[in-house]
């Protein structure tokens, strides 16, 4: 009988500290195995049919959602993935002052929601990835959740006198 798999990876660990063969930029086998399992579900399940359809859909139904919207200067996206970008001028896209933060203001309020959007660093900019896996229903969810935070910052800012709507 051979040596068991993990009786190598507890020896190694005493040369080369714990988890010393694990990295994930190396072309270790067990990175290779995972990535090959899930190329499997990937398949196995249409995931990549499904970014394609209901990635149209998040399209559609963001730039639906926020193609008026005072405070968002540039809605776009492709597949799967979208971004929203706030402007005080959309008709000149110009930016807020970065002290106002908005883009990590609608984050916050994204998360209140329980949605979970990712304010990008160079700018006010909300990027919003969801998985191959969301579904129609999902996007509506997300679209609505989207829809409350943007509200409720841009109230937060006119109210505040911090911005007034062009």
């Amino acid at each position: 009988m051979g040596i068991a798999v993990w009786e190598v990876l507890e020896d190694g660990t005493d040369t080369w500290g714990a988890i010393g063969h694990g990295y994930t930029y190396s072309g270790h086998p067990l990175g290779a195995a995972a990535a090959l399992c899930n190329l499997d579900i990937i398949e196995r399940e249409n995931l990549t049919q499904n970014a394609a359809t209901t990635g149209e859909y998040l399209q559609m139904k963001m730039k639906a959602a926020f193609a008026d919207h005072p405070l968002i200067g540039d809605s776009r996206g492709v597949g799967l993935l979208h971004a929203l970008e706030f402007s005080p001028d959309r008709a000149h896209r110009s930016h807020f002052d970065p002290s106002l933060k908005v883009g990590p203001q609608v984050a916050a309020a994204c998360l209140e929601q329980g949605l979970i959007a990712r304010a990008m660093p160079h700018g006010d900019i909300l990027g919003f990835a969801p998985p191959l896996v969301v579904t129609p229903n999902e996007v509506d969810d997300i679209v609505a959740k989207a829809k409350v935070a943007v509200d409720k910052v841009m109230d937060k800012l006119v109210t505040s006198g911090q911005w007034q709507p062009k």
